[in-house]
């Protein structure tokens, strides 16, 4: 989803998606604290999404907050 971000204040990465529901699908992005910090820029409060997405989130995340090396 292009419009997922981390929740204000929790981006700190690396970050890794999440199994959070078990039999139900749910699956959260959880930062290097372990907290859930997934929130979608269109569905204010949605704080879950299925297994590739989070996936795919939490590699975009990571390549977007990776430090950038100084040379």
């Amino acid at each position: 989803m292009s419009d997922a971000k981390p929740a204000e204040h929790f981006a700190h990465p690396p970050y890794k998606a999440e199994d959070l529901g078990g039999k139900i699908g749910w699956w959260g992005v959880t930062n290097r604290n372990g907290v859930n910090c997934l929130t979608f820029a269109s569905k204010p409060g949605a704080v879950v999404t299925d297994e590739s997405n989070a996936v795919q989130i939490a590699e975009d995340w990571n390549k977007a907050y990776a430090p950038r090396s100084a040379g």
